[in-house]
């Protein structure tokens, strides 16, 4: 085999891609050629060479993107959440209403009982309300927030209770409003309130 051939053949020799036919005819002629033996010699320094460079160059760069890329999605992850918990906690909810803020009015108005809020710190006031509301039985939490906006101080809730016809049920004291407060939680009977408007 000629020099030219074997040197062509040598980057593949060294890759492991040449078949055993061939790999025997190369080792058969570097045996007897100093000169080619010497090219795959610096064929091989150069090549471990070169990885070694490419490993320190290349790698480490790469190591230290992954850690900014990594840095700025956490990064972003993080403002996006306070972002949303501040919203939720000064638009959405707010603050806990104390129960000395809190004015609460009754009046009956077309058959209705209505029950008035009114918040007095100046604050817009957000209601909250669970209600349950079962066939002889009236019960729901209401929980009041404050906020920076513009959706009013007050909030009305009105409850009618007829039959079939018409005609006024009384309450009974089952009949209940929770109000959650940021200090305590009161409870308003309807019955009561009905007896000091003079309903039933």
């Amino acid at each position: 085999m000629k020099c030219e051939i074997v040197k062509d053949l040598l980057p593949s020799y060294i890759d492991g891609l040449t078949s055993a036919e061939s790999n025997s005819e190369i080792e058969t002629h570097l045996e007897t050629c100093e000169e080619c033996k010497e090219t795959l010699e610096q064929m091989k320094t150069e090549i471990s060479v070169e990885n070694v460079e490419l490993n320190k160059e290349n790698i480490k760069p790469f190591k230290k993107l992954n850690k900014r890329v990594l840095k700025s999605v956490l990064m972003t992850l993080v403002v996006c959440i306070l972002a949303v918990g501040a919203y939720l906690y000064f638009f959405e909810f707010g603050w806990k209403v104390d129960s000395e803020d809190m004015e609460i009015k009754y009046t009956y108005v077309d058959g209705s009982l209505e029950i008035n809020f009114e918040l007095t710190n100046g604050r817009a006031l957000t209601p909250w309300s669970d209600h349950r509301k079962m066939p002889t039985t009236i019960a729901f939490t209401e929980c009041f927030y404050s906020v920076f906006d513009d959706l009013g101080n007050e909030y009305s809730y009105g409850i009618s209770q007829e039959d079939e016809n018409g005609k006024a049920i009384p309450y009974t004291d089952d009949d209940v409003i929770i109000l959650k407060f940021k200090d305590k939680t009161e409870t308003l009977y309807l019955k009561k309130i009905a007896e000091d408007l003079g309903l039933q």
